[in-house]
């Protein structure tokens, strides 16, 4: 009660002038209204009384007034004192400052740092008008785990028919050759519906942009606005280049405009080269724009606007009586089919992301404030130590007639002005691990991708607020001890600097335990996601990725149809072979763990009956050309794998997985079983092989049903060519890049990756690799300051005992004796942190527990693992000053007292 009395006193003295101005009211209201009430009983009326006591009023305003001022500079005054005094005091002892400073610059510049990725991923808005308002919208299929992008024929019936949202907008993402001036070269385009930056509120830096009217019918408005960025780096940010023509995937399109500087497109990693309208995109690939089956084909972001005052759910009421009607009308593509609203932070980019982004923020925000307490609990020691040589001088000051409340103001000044000055030297810290993790966080299959982790206000708030609260913390965990001034101990020639009869290590030794117990929840957190990341390296894959280079390349971009397509692909494959070193190569739609060509289908089972009330399960597809398999050297545990018999004039034939023989025939041969894949008059697809079960689009525990088709029976012009060689991979690209430059000179090979390289990126393990190094080197931090805590309150407490250390040796204590009594309360301080740390980290663990990939969140292994690393590194600890304490000389220690 005492402490919460004196917190009390001292907020009513820091806000006196509010105190003030409401007692000085108060007064007022009174007077007035007895002067109203005396001159209407001298006989005047109330409306004359009211008039004069206005008169009055006027003249005791002006007094109000004067008080006022005099209080308000007074505090200031005294405040301006305060912090005078706190920087002189802080400047006389620099070595102190400067470790507390640097231990608090450690542990704000990890939290400002994480801050910034985050405010960087999730806080940051898009630069459009009222961005609140903007969310993404997305379609829920039965049975299947994460929600779907929408097709084109449901946007518009969505946007159509919903009151809800005062506009909406689709569009998608990809890759073309941009070619002008006789250079061509890769770029990242976005294909918008018309009204996709009249929606969002974009004003164009040059020129114009996409209109609503134009983008609605395929093949025509053959117009690009360029994105800022590409414009300074390809155009020197020439405004001439208004209304030129450039061939962009070998079609004619004029440049009409520029976006602003700071709109990097809705697809919040990517900085988009170029836009142009959903229209063109039809001209290549017009089946999007049909109802019948493409409803089925989902592919496109939709972003809507609510309406004012309308909120998430009262949207997603009005898309349910859409869906359900829909439902009705299409059974076929619609019946399972149910929509979704993420607000548009979240579900960046995807809107799988948007339940999964929220727990990842928060884990690792969580982590990094474990570590800033750490820090601060070693500052909190160091003031507390520094308090016990400053009694003398609070003391003084106490018998001058300074207050409790004076002097814990004067407290609590210091330790802002030392937490703002950790908070700074934070910022700057974090400024430049900013800019470390924006390198890390760069897939190496995503070379655009673009993370903007810069410290911007929202940053500098953070880490202000947060040198605000560390400084409160301080203060609240000392001002108890720097509050009881022994005046007669403290003043007295030969007394000891120390407060009052308080023992001084009982409340450091409670924040060690703190301070253990947390260093122990981060620890364990980064040893589980770390364990996770090795179980993910040591996954079967189903095929062997040593040696394998992959190329990427979309034929479409120079122009090309499907005859010649084929001829292409044809020659390229027959060139490659042939080069020395070469050991196999193969054409995939897809590779494992890209982000591009994976087709999802929901195929008709001959003979399958579904179960009451369930759909058709989702099967991810592949195209493959006949050598696939045995290039990657993928095992087949039954039938064959495709041949070149297996051509446009074959029987439509497939391989499936071992999952997918489980799932739809269990305990039957599925060779030679059928399905159909499609509407219902599509022909059937007969099973000839089943592969080993491997990794395909992610990582998954579980196997996942998937099937081949060959590439001769379904022609796509976007392919990977798989090389498998002994080749160093530079000559290899080297070789490969002159082949298709000489065959296709306008037609860019989009990416070159090893087999390796795509395995860590981004739909691999990078977010393993990414989330196990942030949270190692917090828990490595976390450690490093757990350890110099324990190590500071054990050699605190070895100089507080001196004396009694040279009274025990001098009546016959032995340095056992002596090193026992040191290590024993040290002991039971690891004890009782190891204790609280234990059930802090199952807590952790448990929330974080869909992080830890094949990993359980009680894993013995990690927690018995870190455990007796906290307890080795901090015995260690203890016993530096253990060892110091046994060689007290009993007589300078005793003659020193």
């Amino acid at each position: 009660m005492s402490l919460l009395r004196t917190i009390t006193d001292g907020l009513r003295s820091l806000f006196r002038k509010e105190l003030v101005d409401a007692e000085l009211d108060e007064e007022l209201r009174g007077f007035l209204e007895m002067a109203a009430e005396e001159k209407i009983k001298q006989g005047m009326s109330r409306k004359d009384a009211l008039r004069a006591v206005r008169l009055e009023r006027g003249s005791l305003e002006v007094s109000k007034e004067v008080v006022r001022a005099a209080g308000w500079e007074s505090f200031v005054e005294t405040l301006w004192q305060d912090i005078r005094f706190a920087a002189r005091m802080l400047a006389k002892n620099p070595s102190f400052t400067a470790v507390a400073v640097l231990t608090l610059a450690l542990g704000m510049g990890a939290n400002t740092a994480i801050f910034s990725v985050a405010n960087g991923t999730v806080f940051r808005p898009l630069p459009v008008y009222h961005p609140e308002q903007i969310v993404v919208l997305a379609s829920r299929q039965k049975d299947v785990a994460d929600p779907q992008n929408v097709s084109y024929p449901d946007f518009l019936d969505y946007r159509r028919a919903t009151d809800a949202f005062s506009d909406m907008l689709a569009y998608e993402i990809g890759s073309d050759a941009f070619a002008i001036d006789n250079r061509a070269e890769e770029v990242i385009t976005t294909y918008v519906t018309g009204n996709y930056f009249s929606m969002l509120g974009i004003q164009p830096a040059v020129g114009r942009l996409i209109s609503p009217n134009e983008g609605g019918t395929p093949g025509v408005d053959p117009v690009l606005v360029l994105g800022y960025s590409y414009w300074r780096r390809r155009f020197n940010a020439d405004p001439q280049v208004i209304g030129k023509t450039v061939l962009l995937s070998g079609r004619p399109e004029t440049i009409i405009g520029v976006a602003p500087k700071q709109f990097h497109g809705t697809w919040w990693f990517a900085d988009v080269d170029a836009y142009l309208p959903l229209s063109q995109k039809a001209s290549a690939h017009d089946t999007f724009w049909m109802d019948r089956g493409a409803r089925g084909e989902g592919g496109f972001f939709v972003l809507g606007r609510l309406k004012p005052f309308v909120s998430n759910r009262q949207a997603l009421a009005s898309l349910d009586v859409v869906a359900q009607r829909l439902a009705q009308q299409f059974p076929a593509t619609n019946k399972d089919i149910s929509p979704e609203i993420f607000p548009e932070r979240l579900a960046r980019p995807q809107a799988g992301a948007a339940s999964a982004m929220p727990l990842m923020v928060a884990a690792f925000l969580g982590l990094a404030a474990v570590v800033l307490i750490a820090a601060t609990i070693n500052v909190v020691n160091l003031v507390l130590a520094r308090a016990n040589t400053r009694c003398q001088e609070m003391a003084v000051r106490a018998a001058l007639g300074a207050s409790r409340i004076r002097l814990m103001r004067q407290w609590l000044t210091e330790n802002l002005l030392l937490a703002l000055a950790g908070a700074v030297a934070g910022i700057f810290l974090s400024a430049w691990l900013s800019r470390v993790l924006a390198v890390i966080c760069v897939p190496a299959d995503f070379p655009w991708f673009r993370v903007d982790f810069t410290v911007d206000w929202r940053v500098v708030t953070y880490a202000l607020t947060a040198a605000v609260f560390v400084g409160f913390l301080m203060t609240l965990l000392s001002m108890r001890r720097a509050s009881r001034v022994d005046l007669n101990t403290a003043l007295h020639e030969g007394g000891r600097a120390q407060f009052g009869s308080l023992r001084p290590n009982r409340a450091q030794a409670a924040l060690v335990v703190v301070q253990i117990a947390g260093s122990m929840v981060v620890l364990i957190i980064a040893g589980l996601l770390l364990r996770g990341l090795r179980n993910a390296e040591r996954m079967d894959l189903g095929f062997d990725p040593r040696g394998v280079v992959n190329f990427n390349l979309d034929v479409t971009q120079a122009g090309m149809n499907e005859m010649q397509g084929k001829q292409f692909y044809t020659r390229l494959i027959e060139d490659v072979r042939a080069l020395p070193g070469v050991q196999a190569a193969n054409y995939a739609h897809s590779v494992p763990f890209s982000t591009t060509g994976f087709y999802v289908a929901h195929p008709d089972i001959e003979g399958y009956v579904l179960p009451p009330g369930r759909s058709t399960p989702a099967v991810t597809y592949n195209i493959v050309s006949p050598s696939y398999f045995q290039s990657l050297h993928m095992s087949l545990v039954a039938g064959r794998g495709f041949s070149e018999a297996d051509d446009e004039n074959a029987p439509l034939v497939a391989v499936i997985n071992q999952a997918m023989a489980a799932r739809f025939w269990q305990g039957e041969n599925p060779i030679g079983k059928r399905f159909k894949m499609g509407a219902a008059s599509s022909p059937w697809v007969q099973v000839i092989g089943v592969a080993h079960n491997g990794q395909y689009n992610f990582p998954s525990l579980r196997p996942e049903p998937y099937l081949y088709m060959p590439l001769a029976q379904r022609y796509e012009p976007l392919l990977y060519l798989q090389v498998r060689s002994g080749l160093p991979t530079s000559a290899l690209a080297r070789e490969v890049q002159e082949r298709v430059r000489s065959m296709a000179p306008a037609l860019p090979v989009q990416s070159v990756l090893t087999m390796e390289q795509q395995i860590g990126g981004a739909t691999g393990l990078f977010l393993f690799r990414v989330g196990a190094d942030v949270a190692g080197a917090l828990g490595t931090l976390g450690l490093i300051l757990a350890v110099i805590g324990v190590y500071g309150v054990m050699t605190y407490s070895v100089d507080q005992r001196r004396h009694e250390f040279g009274i025990r040796m001098a009546l016959g204590a032995g340095r056992g004796d002596v090193l026992e009594a040191v290590l024993r309360p040290g002991a039971r301080l690891l004890a009782f942190g190891l204790g609280l740390g234990m059930l802090l980290s199952v807590l952790a663990s448990r929330a974080m527990g869909s992080l830890f990939w094949g990993v359980s969140a009680t894993d013995p292994l990690t927690f018995a693992g870190v455990a007796t690393l906290l307890l080795a590194v901090a015995l260690v600890a203890c016993c530096v000053p253990a060892r110091r304490a046994t060689r007290v000389d009993p007589m300078v220690a005793l003659r020193y007292e």
